[in-house]
């Protein structure tokens, strides 16, 4: 694979004949229209494809799947330009596979989104993801489960084959994070064996694969109670195969000061987890796991195309 930076005085034109790719083809490995305006500085990804189906009339994403012997998920991992849809245009290029997908290896990727997500957006992303997570299952004031409208957004992941990730944070009714219900649960054992029969509750309800909590603003003198929160839900949802995973401010050093940071005990939270997350949202989710085959191996045997 080669990252191209635009220079000036290049088109799509001129690049499909440096390449040799066909610029049909070009314009759907990179999503964008064959008559595409270029600006210098834009990257265009060049691949070179090993088999490239022309559509027919009657053909669909379902049919080609079978014929190749490949799966729906990678035929739209292969042509962003489908956007996650079904649809088909007669004469148009699919790239059923590529010379160089055996050399770039693979990753684990996870995204949150919204219950208000453009649902073409989300269909165009989740070919591309491990996980899904559903932003987000508060804390009610009485230590209770806050509802969420997920249905959709659990459907679109069983579609594309992306395995969900409840959220759990400290989010009010009113829409802010709030230390004072994360501390209703950090300190109170009667609330946390609620929530936690909650959680369990909707997890085998709704089939989600693991769980994601996300306490902000934790206060500092709650860092050990909520490591031990942490181990807590560890012991009860690894016999049933969920996996843990908690979402960590980035921090630079161990005693960065801050009501964002001092209750985020990396050495204590990366050992009651199962993974973490940091949240460095400038830069894109970074996933660290410990280690990335036992992650990944409590997930219940959901198929994943992505690997370490």
């Amino acid at each position: 694979m080669t990252i191209h930076v635009v220079q000036p005085g290049e088109t799509l034109s001129s690049l499909s004949r440096y390449y040799g790719l066909p610029l049909p083809l070009l314009a759907s490995i990179n999503g964008i229209s064959p008559d595409a305006r270029l600006a210098v500085g834009q990257t265009l990804v060049i691949r070179e494809p090993l088999i490239v189906h022309t559509v027919a009339p009657g053909d669909t994403i379902y049919a080609l799947a079978r014929r190749y012997g490949t799966t729906v998920r990678e035929l739209y991992r292969n042509n962003v330009s489908l956007g996650g849809q079904p649809l088909l245009r007669t004469g148009e290029p699919v790239v059923v596979s590529f010379s160089d997908h055996a050399r770039l290896g693979t990753i684990q990727a996870n995204a949150y989104a919204y219950s208000y997500i453009d649902h073409t957006l989300l269909d165009t992303a989740l070919p591309y993801l491990s996980y899904l997570t559903p932003f987000t299952y508060g804390v009610s004031s009485s230590g209770r489960l806050l509802p969420l409208d997920d249905a959709s957004m659990l459907d679109a992941a069983a579609r594309h084959r992306a395995a969900p990730l409840m959220h759990l944070s400290s989010l009010t009714e009113e829409g802010g994070f709030s230390n004072e219900r994360s501390s209703l649960v950090l300190n109170n054992d009667a609330v946390q064996t609620r929530l936690i029969e909650d959680i369990l509750e909707t997890m085998t309800r709704k089939g989600y694969r693991g769980l994601d909590v996300d306490f902000e603003f934790v206060f500092p003198e709650e860092r050990i109670a909520y490591a031990a929160f942490i181990r807590t839900l560890r012991a009860q949802l690894a016999p049933l195969g969920y996996p843990v995973l908690v979402a960590l401010a980035p921090k630079t050093r161990a005693d960065q000061p801050g009501l964002l940071y001092e209750a985020h005990d990396y050495a204590l939270l990366g050992a009651a987890a199962d993974a973490v997350l940091l949240m460095t949202y400038e830069w894109g989710k970074v996933v660290y796991t410990q280690p990335v085959s036992q992650l990944y191996r409590r997930t219940r045997g959901v198929h994943h195309d992505c690997s370490r």
